[in-house]
């Protein structure tokens, strides 16, 4: 907080100093004079620059690193430190920073990580926050500081939602309903396995296993939010929910295979043309009545449906391993 109140006793003192130098009784001041302005400073730490390092036997370029953050041009133009810094995921322009400081920290950036941010996935940024999550709770037990957990919530078991999910993978189940019991039942999935995930990682932090399925959480958790925004807004295609649904329906009678059939006939589809093509030239193709909305494969449609899908396909491997049932209803029993 000083420092802050330092920097900003400073941008006054210099823009009170410009303006009284530049006014000279006027009530406004040109562009072109604040302009020449900054370029007489620019000149000024130049030379004065060059004296000190002439005096101390040094090579000008020394001290590159501060003359650049003391006021050196940049060598890229405002829209290209833009582009550059929007790919690596950052702000454009901090409170208070100007051209000259936003190129700097560019450079800071390229240097610090010359492959940008493009290579980091979702698992490995879902990797390290849990590894500053751990740090950060491993510090304040060594300071003797009470680590604060959330408290689990209390979830329904297994025949309680299994009855309050009754007729969901019914065709004629009513579309209002249906958005109801598809979002909790997933919800409730999934607050089951985040539960399950937390409490082996607390009592296996250092085991890899354990880790890795933290991270696998933490991952479909970004990947299910939109998922459960368009079920409360009701707005998810149609299609897509029925399918959620008889998937429900099936990990609900711990039928694991039936499940995965639905799953895969949604996810890859089961039509010839899996992109959905039905007319290819001034003929109707054989069999062309087949090809229903449900035949499509959704998986390819766009990168938000493919990640929720995915997320999806991880709860019902969750679902056969917490709840086990007869080897002839599982996926890769022994997997």
């Amino acid at each position: 907080m000083d420092f802050l109140k330092a920097e900003l006793a400073r941008k006054k003192a210099l823009v009170e100093e410009r303006e009284k130098k530049l006014a000279n009784g006027k009530t406004f001041v040109k562009r072109s004079d604040i302009a020449a302005y900054e370029e007489e400073r620019y000149y000024e730490r130049c030379t004065k620059r060059k004296k000190m390092s002439s005096e101390e036997g040094r090579h000008p370029d020394a001290d590159l690193d501060k003359s650049l953050d003391e006021g050196k041009e940049p060598l890229l133009e405002a829209g290209e430190v833009i582009k550059r810094l929007r790919e690596r995921g950052q702000p454009i322009k901090l409170f208070g920073e100007t051209t000259n400081e936003t190129y700097q920290r560019l450079r800071h950036l390229e240097m610090q990580e010359p492959s940008g941010s493009k290579s980091q996935t979702d698992f490995k940024s879902a990797m390290e926050k849990i590894d500053q999550e751990y740090l950060k709770a491993m510090m304040m037990e060594l300071h003797g500081d009470v680590v604060e957990r959330k408290e689990p919530k209390a979830l329904s078991s297994f025949e309680e939602m299994k009855e309050t999910c009754q007729g969901i993978a019914n065709a004629d189940a009513e579309t209002d309903r249906l958005y109801e019991i598809v979002r909790k039942f997933y919800h409730w999935l999934f607050d089951l396995w985040d539960q399950t995930g937390e409490k082996n990682f607390r009592d296996n932090e250092l085991d890899l296993a354990a880790k890795l399925e933290r991270a696998k959480i933490k991952q479909a958790e970004s990947y299910m939010r939109p998922l459960f925004r368009s079920l409360k807004k009701r707005n998810l295609d149609e299609t897509l929910l029925r399918s959620f649904g008889e998937i429900a329906g099936a990990l609900l009678k711990r039928d694991y295979i039936g499940a995965n059939d639905v799953y895969l006939r949604t996810a890859i589809g089961n039509a010839a043309w899996p992109i959905g093509v039905t007319m290819v030239g001034i003929h109707a193709r054989t069999g062309r009545e087949k090809l229903f909305a449900h035949n499509v494969a959704h998986v390819l449609n766009d990168e938000t449906q493919r990640k929720y899908l995915q997320a999806i396909k991880r709860l019902m491997t969750f679902a056969q391993r917490h709840f086990p049932t007869d080897p002839s209803k599982c996926v890769e029993f022994n997997a």
